[in-house]
């Protein structure tokens, strides 16, 4: 019987419990909703309802024996000081400093009484101001006390673990193998002499190692001239045994020891690079996206750029003991190469080769030796770069004649397409003649032209004449033989046929003439 009744007892409390949080948890939302209540009356300006709401507001907080908080306390002056109620905000200020001072919790006790402080100060109660602040001073002072108080707390157990851990290190100590200094100086020297030997014995088989390798590379050079020759006498002597196939005397066997077997690909690599090991190896990277061109001094790497006009250039930071950051910055500023990415290959590491690489106006940089997944990886960035700003390009000339144009960053580009669209109606206007202006051979125009667009000046002229042609003959700017003499078409048949092949559609399907006139 005693049990059961313990158990009854328990139960019953525990409901208790349940009900009384859940009664708190509805007096908190009453008390809630009614400051937001307050909040949308003082918002809305209809202070005098606000102010009944404020009364209601406070009975509930006296009935429950709930505090102000600061928030509400703002709130319910500004309302009494909207319906200049003297009255009823000093009775409901010191009220507050009532709750302030039977609050226990410091912190919220200085916040509700820093709150104090302000209002009364709004109110015009200087005494009643003056007490706030020395509550508000004993409650900050109790914060303070009782941070520093956790503080020590704190500092004292982490300086009882570091002494419990002082203890260990003191009771295992004993355990470690200890040597004196002496003995430990004449370790160190032993240890230094040989690996000193060890290093002088590695020097030596290194050096005998190359010298049967340079040996072993000179043998098969041999062996390889020697098979090229037999080949080619083959090949002849097969010439002149089949008299009806004068072809084959021409063609000639695949170089095994090509790096790649592959078409010959359209882009161009110049490679500035003294050491050959490292030309090999690059080729290796880079010869099936380029063809390959090397340079091995400053002045003769310049010169391939300009001539050139390649659409990759590999740079040494050091050839021939002079930088080669420098010349990376030639081709970044001359009009001609600027537009050509550039790699820089330092010997420094971390922020010293980035800022050899922004020196050089590098787009990427690398520390050698280089690591062919990272080299690869950047090649093919570069190489994807160049194919977003050909798809950007063709947004601009999309947009170029309508009120959505776009300007463009690149003075070259702007240049050249604005010199086509001043002599779009003439038809005799070619490349030669932008090259002229821009002081470059039709060559290399063709070719910075080609890199930075995808598209030929040809093309690109032909592409700017139908979508000018489209914009007028939306517009009804003329029937579409005048609008193909406009946009500098001889022919209107040749128009209508590169207007089909270029939008898929007829210029008839566009064009609509005037009601009441015949076409």
């Amino acid at each position: 019987m005693r049990r059961l009744a313990k158990i009854s007892l328990l139960l019953v409390l525990l409901c208790g419990a349940r009900l009384s949080h859940g009664q708190e948890k509805a007096i908190v939302d009453t008390i809630n909703n009614r400051l937001a209540l307050l909040s949308q009356l003082s918002q809305s300006g209809n202070y005098e309802q606000a102010q009944v709401e404020a009364e209601h507001y406070r009975d509930i907080l006296k009935r429950h024996q709930v505090p102000v908080s600061p928030k509400a306390l703002s709130l319910i002056s500004n309302i009494y000081k909207a319906n200049q109620d003297d009255r009823s905000a000093t009775r409901f200020l010191a009220e507050a400093e009532l709750d302030a001072r039977k609050d226990p919790n410091p912190e919220s006790k200085a916040g509700l009484l820093a709150a104090l402080v302000r209002e009364c100060r709004r109110w015009d109660l200087p005494d009643q101001a003056l007490t706030c602040q020395q509550l508000l001073t004993v409650a900050q002072d109790s914060i303070v006390a009782r941070k520093r108080r956790i503080e020590m707390q704190d500092m004292q157990e982490k300086l009882d673990s570091l002494q419990a851990l002082r203890r260990e290190e003191m009771a295992t100590r004993s355990d470690y193998l200890q040597i004196d200094r002496i003995t430990a100086l004449i370790l160190i020297i032993v240890f230094f002499l040989v690996f000193t030997a060890l290093l002088v014995a590695l020097f030596r088989n290194t050096n005998k190692w190359r010298k049967l390798l340079e040996k072993k590379e000179l043998e098969w050079d041999m062996l390889r001239t020697n098979l090229r020759r037999e080949m080619e006498d083959r090949s002849i002597a097969e010439a002149i045994g089949a008299d009806s196939a004068p072809e084959l005397a021409e063609a000639t066997a695949p170089d095994p020891y090509q790096v790649y077997h592959g078409p010959k690909p359209e882009q161009i690599a110049l490679l500035v690079e003294p050491n050959r090991q490292v030309v090999l190896y690059l080729k290796s990277l880079l010869s099936d996206r380029f063809q390959i061109e090397t340079a091995s001094s400053p002045s003769e790497g310049l010169q391939m750029a300009n001539d050139l006009l390649p659409d990759l250039v590999v740079c040494d930071s050091i050839l021939n003991g002079k930088t080669g950051i420098e010349i990376a910055r030639q081709i970044k500023l001359s009009q001609r190469t600027n537009h050509i990415p550039v790699v820089l290959l330092t010997d420094k590491f971390g922020n010293d080769g980035k800022l050899d690489a922004l020196r050089a106006g590098a787009e990427a940089w690398f520390t050698r030796p280089v690591i062919d997944d990272e080299f690869d990886a950047t090649i093919q960035r570069l190489l994807d770069a160049r194919k977003t700003k050909h798809e950007q390009f063709n947004r601009f000339l999309h947009l170029y004649f309508s009120e959505s144009r776009q300007q463009l960053d690149d003075p070259f580009l702007a240049r050249s397409v604005q010199m086509i669209d001043q002599h779009m109606a003439d038809p005799d206007y070619t490349a030669d003649d932008i090259a002229k202006k821009m002081q470059l051979t039709k060559t290399h125009y063709v070719k910075k032209l080609k890199a930075l667009t995808g598209k030929e000046p040809i093309q690109l002229m032909r592409e700017m004449r139908l979508e000018k042609a489209k914009v007028l003959l939306e517009k009804r700017a003329g029937t579409p033989q005048a609008i193909a003499e406009m946009v500098g078409f001889s022919s209107p048949g040749t128009f209508s046929l590169a207007f089909k092949e270029y939008f898929g559609e007829n210029t008839s399907l566009l064009y609509t003439p005037p009601a009441g006139r015949l076409t």
